[in-house]
């Protein structure tokens, strides 16, 4: 199986670009899970109350799994992807950047409303 840790960006992102995040993430790695840092579901229920897009997001993040981790924010991706060996999940210049340097594979957005696998 195929883990993908998302960050709130990337979660934010098929609302703000009107795109199937599911059938996109299919489309590129067939079988795969979505796991969802817990930090980041708190981020998105911060951010709900005034953005649409995170409300919908935050709806799509609780219908994943989640799992916590000691660390918050982009450095709760990075230490979650590590730790079930996962993708990274972000459309986050500095957060690829750092991912990649860790020699974690990164699925970013292309072209307003395609993944593509880094």
């Amino acid at each position: 199986m195929i883990f993908v840790v998302a960050d709130t960006n990337a979660l934010i992102a098929p609302f703000k670009q009107k795109f199937n995040i599911d059938a996109e993430l299919s489309r590129i790695l067939g079988a795969y899970t979505i796991i969802v840092p817990e930090p980041i579901i708190g981020e998105l229920r911060r951010l709900a109350p005034t953005n649409m897009n995170a409300k919908g997001a935050l709806k799509l993040a609780l219908t994943k799994e989640s799992r916590p981790t000691r660390s918050v924010g982009d450095d709760s991706v990075l230490e979650l992807a590590k730790k079930v060996k996962g993708h990274v999940l972000t459309n986050d210049a500095e957060l690829i950047e750092r991912a990649r340097k860790k020699k974690l594979k990164v699925i970013r957005l292309r072209e307003g409303c395609r993944l593509e696998l880094m």
